[in-house]
């Protein structure tokens, strides 16, 4: 079975690898690139308000506090997490704080991807 280096020359490789290089680093730029038009990002909501709204994703959690709930719930977008574990419970665990509204969080874990550990691995990349 021949590949694709079998048919081609020397020259032609050479040739070959530096349009790959070429394009590697043009790609490379862009992405690093300031000017670079980049996809509209959701603007941060400065006041929390019980209106269900598209714009609010945590619209429906102000709920809690017109239940009586939770007195100040803006105040968890000021929280910081850090989840030790990212497997079964912590990935759950780490759903949950996003919905949630959590200002930062922060996940660490060092296991690694093993066929043992496929069924509880969710975030992994």
């Amino acid at each position: 079975q021949t590949t694709m280096a079998d048919e081609l020359t020397r020259e032609q490789l050479v040739e070959r690898i530096k349009t790959l290089e070429a394009r590697l680093a043009a790609k490379q730029n862009n992405e690093s690139d300031p000017t670079k038009k980049k996809a509209p990002a959701r603007q941060k909501i400065d006041k929390l308000s019980a209106k269900v709204t598209d714009e609010n994703p945590y619209s429906r959690l102000m709920a809690l506090k017109r239940m009586g709930i939770v007195e100040n719930y803006e105040n968890i977008r000021k929280v910081s997490v850090l989840l030790v574990g990212v497997g079964g419970v912590g990935s759950v665990a780490a759903e949950m704080l996003t919905r949630c509204g959590v200002g930062r969080l922060i996940m660490f874990d060092y296991d690694k991807v093993e066929l043992a550990n496929m069924n509880r691995s969710f975030f992994h990349t």
